[in-house]
C-alpha cells in the first residue's frame, strides 16, 4: 500500500493540491481506497476530481490511500516526482507493508533508486480521535 500525506509535515494546502496528485495518480491507473475519508470528498474517484465546491477548502493535511503492486512502484513515485513541482505544498509519501513481506526491500530500493529519502519509521494511529464513552 502506499499514502501521500498532503500538507504534512506541518504546512497545511488547499484541497485542491490534493487534487493535483489524485488526478496524476488517476492517471497512472491507481484505485483510491474506498473507505478513506478523502476518497469520500471526490467528484470521479476514477479521474481524482474533487467536487468543485472543495477545492478551495484549506486543512492541515489530507491523506490519499491505495494500493499499488511492485511493478506500478516506479511509475506511481516518478509521477509524484513529477507532480511535487506543481504543486504549492509539501507532502510526505508512505510506503506501506509489513515486516514479514519479502517484496519490502525492492520498495524501499527502488524508492532511495529515484532519489527519495527513506525513513523507516513506523506510524501507528490510536484512535484518540474517537468518542469512548457511549
Amino acid at each position: 500500500g502506499m499514502a501521500v500525506e498532503v500538507g504534512r509535515p506541518g504546512v497545511g494546502a488547499k484541497l485542491g493540491e490534493l487534487e493535483l496528485i489524485a488526478v496524476a495518480l488517476a492517471e497512472k491507473g491507481i484505485i483510491f481506497e474506498p473507505r478513506n475519508p478523502v476518497t469520500f470528498l471526490f467528484e470521479d474517484a476514477k479521474t481524482g476530481r474533487l467536487k468543485p465546491e472543495l477545492k478551495n477548502e484549506k486543512v492541515l493535511s489530507a491523506i490519499i490511500e491505495f494500493e499499488v503492486k511492485l511493478d506500478q512502484l516506479r511509475g506511481v513515485l516518478q509521477t509524484l516526482k513529477e507532480v511535487s513541482g506543481k504543486v504549492e505544498t509539501v507532502f510526505s509519501v508512505d510506503l506501506i507493508s509489513f515486516p514479514e513481506e519479502k517484496e519490502k526491500g525492492a520498495a524501499l530500493e527502488i524508492a532511495k533508486e529515484l532519489g527519495f529519502p527513506v525513513y523507516p519509521n513506523g506510524k501507528v494511529n490510536l484512535g484518540l480521535g474517537r468518542a469512548l464513552n457511549r
